[in-house]
């Protein structure tokens, strides 16, 4: 495990810890930073889609 890194997906960001992996090995986007990103996957276009629930722009939940 690494200290947090900045990630950026389609100009939007967030801070995440993050693992070392051997290399070779495809880089995976979990769950939880396309959650922190607002993002979903897309099935049919096979794409990264902004979430259609928040019409598509980046929202943040403060609690």
């Amino acid at each position: 495990m690494y200290d947090a890194v900045r990630l950026t997906i389609q100009g939007r960001d967030c801070t995440m810890d993050v693992m070392e992996v051997p290399d070779g090995t495809p880089v995976l986007i979990g769950q939880l930073p396309l959650e922190h990103l607002d993002f979903v996957v897309d099935l049919r276009s096979h794409s990264l889609i902004g979430n259609p629930a928040h019409g598509g722009e980046h929202l943040y939940d403060l609690f």
